[in-house]
């Protein structure tokens, strides 16, 4: 995804190490755990500050299984 930061992920699951191959594993084993429950549809909306009006979740589709292909305009998602 475009603009996105998975530097935040590092911390989720185990204590931070010097090791880059080990922070890589653990970005991805993160982001695998999260697609799970993606495709289960067991991930409930964000609400808004606490309200009962949830956040609109159709980004969610394209998050993963998803390529941009980039035109001289405007770029193709297949």
């Amino acid at each position: 995804m475009v603009n996105s930061n998975y530097y935040a992920m590092d911390l989720l699951y185990v204590l931070p190490t010097h090791i880059q191959a080990a922070r890589a594993g653990n970005a991805i084993h993160a982001i695998l755990l999260y697609r799970r429950k993606l495709d289960r549809e067991e991930i409930k909306p964000i609400l808004l500050l606490g309200s009962t009006i949830p956040l609109c979740s159709a980004q969610w589709e394209r998050m993963f299984n998803t390529s941009r292909i980039p035109g001289e305009e405007t770029d193709d998602l297949p």
